[in-house]
């Protein structure tokens, strides 16, 4: 894979080091570790506050689980569902564990996921519930690349599609060896998010 050329300036903000993403979020973490860095509301309509060493800690979590399932460096994780933590936690632990993540469109058919896992080479999905869930089902023959799916809302009504709370209690029985080996081979010139287009999904 291609490095991009990074440029900087002898002054102002485009003078500061260049970092990370997992490197800006522990940072965070690191010194604002009470502050709230996400909020939602329950199945009950309350709101509730994940601060940022949850987030972290949770992003870590996914991060060794997504190592464990089979993620590889450069192969992507297709994420399709509407906005939730756990959609942030997919999201960012795949860029953790050395892969890069890609948000599919909540309105796409079977065709349209294809495409997107197709290319990015997706070793795992990861979908909101059982309405996306089939249209990956429709398509997984056909994903020599994918190892892995995963449901974070509802239980999956496919045996061989993970839920949330086992791919958490995967990622909590592995120890931080592998994946502060992979934190160390991130570059900040390499990609760590694949944005397709709305609508042509980069077709045409």
């Amino acid at each position: 894979p291609s490095h991009l050329l990074l440029m900087s300036e002898t002054s102002g903000v485009a003078a500061q080091p260049p970092i990370s993403v997992p490197g800006l979020l522990h940072r965070t973490a690191t010194r604002f570790p009470n502050h709230p860095a996400l909020q939602f509301k329950d199945t009950e309509g309350a709101w509730k506050a994940i601060t940022f060493k949850e987030y972290e800690e949770n992003v870590r979590t996914v991060a060794k689980a997504f190592i464990q399932l089979g993620l590889q460096k450069y192969h992507g994780v297709c994420i399709i569902g509407f906005n939730s933590p756990e959609w942030f936690y997919a999201d960012l632990g795949a860029i953790y564990a050395g892969g890069f993540a890609v948000g599919m469109y909540t309105t796409n058919n079977p065709d349209a996921c294809y495409h997107c896992l197709h290319t990015s080479e997706a070793n795992i999905c990861v979908v909101e519930d059982d309405k996306q869930l089939q249209k990956i089902l429709k398509i997984r023959d056909q994903l020599p690349h994918l190892r892995a799916i995963i449901q974070y809302s509802g239980t999956p009504s496919n045996p061989g599609v993970m839920s949330w709370t086992e791919l958490m209690e995967l990622g909590k029985n592995q120890d931080d060896t592998q994946l502060d080996a992979a934190l160390k081979k991130i570059a900040i010139n390499e990609c760590c998010t694949l944005v397709f287009t709305s609508g042509t999904e980069g077709l045409s």
